[in-house]
C-alpha cells in the first residue's frame, strides 16, 4: 500500500538558514499532494510563525505546533488538541532557569511572553521574521505564568549552556516534563508526553493512517520521535549522528532539497532524479553532513 501520510518537520528540512523553501521543494510537495497524500508540518515553532510557510506550500491539513503542544487546522483555525504546561511545573523551570541568568520565553495564548529584551531574544526572532508583533515584557513573568498556563517554555543559550541546563532538567523533571533540543541555541519544554510524535500519532488517527502509511522527515533531536513513529523515518543529511541513528534512511540535507528527493523516490510513481545528487550518497548520509 502506498504511503498516505507525509510528515514534515520545518527548520533544518523544508527551510535552512535563509528560511527559505526551495521551489523544488515546492513543486515535489504539489505534486504529491495532487496524488491525495496528505502532508503536514510537524514544528517547534509557534502557530503563526509557521503559518507563512504553510501558505506557501498550499498546506490546508491540521499542524503540529509547538514541539505537538497543538494540533490546529490552518485554514479555519479549528483546535484539535492543546496541552499547556501545568502552573506549579512551569513555575519551578523558570525559577530555576531565572537562578541561572538563562534567558526563558514562556508562550502564552499565542504571546511569547519575556521579563525583559536581551541578545538572546534577537538570536530567537532572526529565526522568527515577523514575531515581534507577538513579544510580550512581563517583568513579573513568573506571577503571569503561576496563573496562566503556558502552552511551551523556551530557554536560548550558548550551545554548551543548552546542554548542561538539558542535562540538569532532564534529571530532575524525568517524568513531569517533556524536554528535548531544537537547536544548537534552543531548548524547549512542554507538558508530560507531549512531543511531535505523540501528536502526530494523534492527528494520523483522526484521519485513519496507520503508522506504517507514514513518512516522516527531520533533523534534530527534536525529530527523534517522529522518525520513530513513523512506518518511514527519514533523516536530513544534515542531521547529526543521533539522529541518524534512529532514521530507517538518509536522505540529502536541506541544501540539497532532501525533502524533494525524498518524495521523488518515496511517494511518487516515476523515476524523476535531481542531478545534484549522488544516490549513493543519499542512501548512506556520506557526504552530507
Amino acid at each position: 500500500m502506498p504511503y498516505r501520510l507525509l510528515a514534515l518537520d520545518l527548520d533544518g528540512t523544508l527551510i535552512g538558514p535563509d528560511l527559505v523553501i526551495s521551489e523544488t521543494v515546492k513543486h515535489a510537495i504539489s505534486r504529491a499532494k495532487a496524488q491525495g497524500i496528505t502532508v503536514t508540518v510537524a514544528t517547534s515553532r509557534v502557530f503563526s510563525a509557521t503559518l507563512p510557510f504553510i501558505k506557501d506550500l498550499g498546506i490546508d491539513d491540521p499542524i503540529i505546533c509547538y514541539q505537538g503542544a497543538l494540533v490546529r487546522h490552518p485554514v479555519s483555525r479549528e483546535i484539535y488538541d492543546h496541552t499547556s504546561i501545568p502552573c506549579d511545573l512551569a513555575v519551578d523551570v523558570i525559577e530555576r532557569l531565572q537562578q541561572s541568568g538563562i534567558f526563558v520565553m514562556a508562550f502564552i495564548d499565542g504571546k511569547t511572553c519575556v521579563t525583559e529584551r536581551r541578545p538572546e531574544l534577537n538570536l530567537y526572532l532572526s529565526f522568527h521574521p515577523g514575531g515581534e508583533t507577538d513579544v510580550v515584557i512581563e517583568p513579573e513573568l513568573i506571577e503571569r505564568v503561576r496563573h496562566t498556563p503556558p502552552t511551551k517554555l523556551q530557554f536560548v543559550a550558548d550551545p554548551l549552556v543548552v546542554d548542561q541546563e538539558l542535562a540538569t532538567l532532564s534529571a530532575h523533571f524525568t517524568d513531569t516534563l517533556s524536554i528535548v533540543r531544537s537547536h544548537a541555541h534552543f531548548d524547549e519544554i512542554t507538558a508530560p508526553g507531549i512531543t511531535k510524535g505523540a501528536a502526530l500519532a494523534s492527528l494520523a488517527a483522526r484521519l485513519g493512517i496507520a503508522s506504517e502509511d507514514v513518512i516522516a522527515i527531520g533533523d534534530q533531536e527534536n525529530d527523534v520521535s517522529i522518525l520513530i513513529w513513523a512506518g518511514l523515518g527519514l533523516a536530513m543529511g544534515n542531521a547529526p549522528a543521533e539522529v541518524r541513528e534512529v532514521a530507517d534512511a538518509i536522505i540529502p540535507p536541506v541544501t540539497d532539497s532532501g525533502v524533494a528527493w525524498a518524495i521523488e523516490n518515496y511517494l511518487l510513481n516515476d523515476e524523476v532524479r535531481y542531478r545534484n545528487v549522488n544516490m549513493d550518497e543519499a542512501r548512506t548520509g556520506e557526504g552530507h553532513e
